[in-house]
């Protein structure tokens, strides 16, 4: 085989001259053996460019870990990571080749065969994800490996010709790779991938944004040179040894930011960031103090991580000054070994494999421990990005304790995090002094009390409430040990509360066939009855939001809704309920409220747009978590006008219809001709009786804020037993010959249809 000449793309020679400064015992026959065979395996395959050699991918990701320090089995690893996949080469024969450990991290790294995915290659993808993560657990290096595998191919992903394929890896990357670089704390990785991602996710703010900030940059050079020189001068004097460098921008952070704050890339105002490196923990204080003596700092803008670092060990002092000239300059205070952790982060800890416990392995261990089987794959991403992935926040127990939680973590997620026991039994919390409710959200900082009680037990809808995954587990685990009779009904209470707010039928009338169906494709499992579907939601095995996800149409952005919110009255309810309908909305087109007549309760009337059901879940749950809340619905004025449109015409039915009887009764063809007569008059009966019970459905349908109400029971039985008593006083009042067994079978039922709806109504109060 002819070699090939790569002098164009890599110098193997100066890569491995590199490795020895750092490892002066690395084995470079083994490496360049290595690289032979990786050669050879990958001989006559090219890139997506059509034109570079395979064999660079694997170098440049070994010149990527070279940045890191990685150890010789992760460099000869990331020689190997695609033979298994992309080539007729094994397993067996990379073991064999160059060791177990080798053979361990590549096979970590290899995604699963495609042939058992045919069908399903988006699961493929989330359960190749499963098993690296797993042995991610057993040695943290693969996790290295796939970073610097997944970084390259984010800096060559111009070459994917498909723009739904380069916009579904840049989604990936930032959904899962992103957060796996941010977990460990390598900063450069997490910020080039994540300024990768903008640029294909967002192409046109990307573009002006990196305008406006190299714009910016240019325009502030001499503002930074006189900050820098003013400060050093100052820091001298004290003597306080420093290097004050300035400090670039991540552009997605920063597209972040203004998206939070609901502004525009124009709004954005110029500010300058600058990072100060110290030798010591005192001298960072210090230097703190020097800066504010010089400069106005913004108010809510300061945060100490030296003494509450974040979970992957970042260290330092974050500030905001209005500096030269009045620009915001952003700045961070570290020391020279806070600059080192925040470069590498849990590195020296992922390469060291005689480290066990490293905070990534528990993380993740906990993900895949408390993982269910009848969720799916979507679902394992789902919890891996709510659980792990999510920004963290630390709160602490009386006794001074921290729990770390996912942003956004509720008291529910923090008493499961202190014990089994208090999450089972939680009915309230003291956070720092004052009592609130157990689905209360939690702050960094939060000093958190668990109140207990006998009589509070896990219910299902506080699934909807937690963030973490062992919260959700034992939430599930209790719910699963209740009788059958308790889930089907609370499971069938929620899967209607779930139609409800996606404007779906009665799941009494839906086709069972089409359910079934939509939860195959979805989840990939059989119900043999409505009845296991709705005790499968009760466990909490199955969530009546992706029930309606397979349902309805897929693309269906741009959802136009009416909803009607009612809670207690009370100063701040409007800005509360504001805050709640821009989070999770794209349009708002109409807002009415108005208070009751003793102003105890408020009501509201609102018009939105939302961008899926998803968010109109979001919307739902966040305002049920809100203070004085009552309930929430979604109304249909079609629906609400065409139930008035029809019960006008059933009542005029009803009144009119002894005429038409009497003047039926007048035609000589139908007083001659008994059987006529009858069975005009039997189907006369059979339609009104028909739309009393049309009637009561499209009432329930349509009107679910009286569906189970004892008023409703009272109107749906009493409109058949006053129509049966108003036929029986037309049939001698006008003298009607009706069939007595006719009208026997059809009171009969009428009052059957009676008792099927108070047996349902007990049931439900029950």
């Amino acid at each position: 085989m002819v070699k090939k000449d790569y002098s164009k793309y890599f110098d193997l020679n100066s890569l491995i001259k590199s490795i020895k400064k750092y490892l002066p015992d690395f084995d470079d026959k083994k490496f360049r053996k290595a690289f032979e065979f990786a050669e050879n395996a990958h001989f006559g395959q090219l890139r997506k460019d059509n034109e570079t050699p395979y064999i660079v991918h694997p170098v440049t990701v070994v010149s990527i870990l070279t940045e890191i320090h990685a150890g010789q089995d992760v460099l000869i690893s990331a020689l190997l990571h695609d033979v298994p996949e992309d080539t007729s080469h094994t397993i067996f024969e990379i073991k064999k080749l160059f060791g177990e450990k080798v053979a361990f991290l590549v096979d970590g790294i290899t995604k699963l065969a495609k042939v058992h995915y045919q069908s399903h290659m988006a699961e493929r993808e989330v359960e190749s994800l499963k098993k690296l993560l797993l042995h991610s657990i057993k040695d943290p290096r693969v996790i290295l490996i796939k970073l610097a595998d997944r970084l390259h191919n984010m800096r060559t992903l111009h070459f994917i010709d498909k723009p739904e394929k380069r916009l579904r890896i840049s989604k990936e990357t930032l959904e899962v790779y992103v957060p796996i670089a941010n977990l460990i704390g390598i900063q450069a990785f997490k910020s080039e991938l994540e300024n990768l991602c903008f640029k294909y996710i967002f192409p046109a703010e990307y573009e002006k944004l990196r305008e406006k900030t190299e714009g910016n940059i240019l325009k502030h050079k001499d503002s930074v040179c006189e900050f820098v020189k003013e400060l050093s001068s100052k820091l001298r004097d004290a003597k306080i040894k420093a290097k004050i460098l300035e400090k670039e921008k991540n552009s997605y952070n920063i597209y972040k930011k203004i998206k939070l704050e609901g502004k525009t890339i124009n709004e954005i105002k110029d500010r300058i960031a600058i990072r100060i490196v110290v030798d010591d923990v005192s001298s960072c204080y210090q230097a703190l103090g020097i800066i504010h003596g010089l400069y106005v700092p913004k108010v809510g803008r300061f945060k100490d991580y030296i003494a509450s670092p974040k979970m992957n060990g970042y260290q330092s002092l974050h500030t905001t000054v209005f500096g030269i000239d009045g620009i915001l300059t952003e700045i961070q205070i570290r020391t020279t070994d806070m600059q080192k952790q925040a470069n590498y982060g849990l590195i020296p800890s992922l390469l060291n494999k005689r480290n066990k416990d490293n905070a990534f392995s528990s993380w993740i261990s906990d993900v895949l421990e408390s993982d269910n089987e009848l969720y799916g794959s979507e679902n394992f991403l789902e919890q891996l990005k709510s659980d792990v992935f999510q920004d963290k926040i630390f709160v602490f127990t009386p006794m001074g304790k921290r729990i770390d939680l996912p942003s956004e973590a509720s008291v529910i997620d923090f008493a499961y995090a202190v014990s089994d026991d208090f999450g089972n039994h939680a009915c309230k919390a003291e956070i720092n002094g004052h009592i609130y409710p157990i689905l209360t959200k939690l702050k960094t900082g939060d000093i958190v009390e668990i109140i207990t009680s006998e009589d509070s037990t896990p219910e299902i809808s506080w699934l909807s409430f937690t963030k973490t995954n062992i919260a959700k587990s034992k939430i599930r685990e209790y719910l699963g040990e209740i009788a059958d009779v308790s889930k089907l009904k609370e499971g069938k209470k929620i899967l209607q509360q779930e139609f409800d707010m996606a404007g779906l039928d009665l799941i009494t009338s839906f086709n069972f066939k089409k359910l079934k169906g939509g939860i195959n494709a979805y989840f990939h499992k059989d119900f043999e009855s409505m009845q296991s579907v709705f005790i499968a939601i009760g466990e909490g095995n199955l969530k009546a939001i992706d029930i309606v996800k397979s349902l309805t149409k897929k693309g269906s952005e741009g959802i136009n809704v009416t909803l009607r919110i009612v809670a207690k009255n009370r100063f701040g309810l409007l800005r509360d309920i504001s805050d709640i309908l821009y989070k999770y909305s794209s349009d708002m087109t109409h807002l009415k409220g108005y208070g009751s007549n003793k102003q105890d309760e408020a009501y509201f009337s609102v018009k939105i747009m939302v961008d899926g059901i998803e968010d109109l879940e979001n919307i739902f749950h966040e305002l049920e978590k809100m203070d004085g809340f009552k309930s929430v619905h979604r109304i249909s004025y079609v629906g609400i006008y065409f139930t008035y449109a029809f019960a006008i015409f059933t009542i005029v039915l009803w009144i009119i219809h002894p005429v038409l009887i009497h003047f039926i009764d007048e035609i000589p063809f139908a007083k001659n001709s008994t059987v006529v007569f009858n069975a005009i008059l039997d189907a006369g009966l059979l339609i009104l009786f028909l739309c009393v019970f049309y009637l009561t459905d499209i009432t329930k349908k349509y009107f679910p804020i009286i569906r189970n109400k004892r008023a409703f029971l009272i109107f749906s039985m009493g409109v058949p037993i006053i129509a049966s008593f108003l036929l029986l006083f037309e049939l001698f009042y006008f003298d009607l010959k009706l069939s007595w067994t006719t009208l026997i079978i059809e009171i009969a039922m009428i009052y059957a249809y009676l008792g099927f709806s108070f047996v349902n109504f007990k049931k439900y109060l029950s």
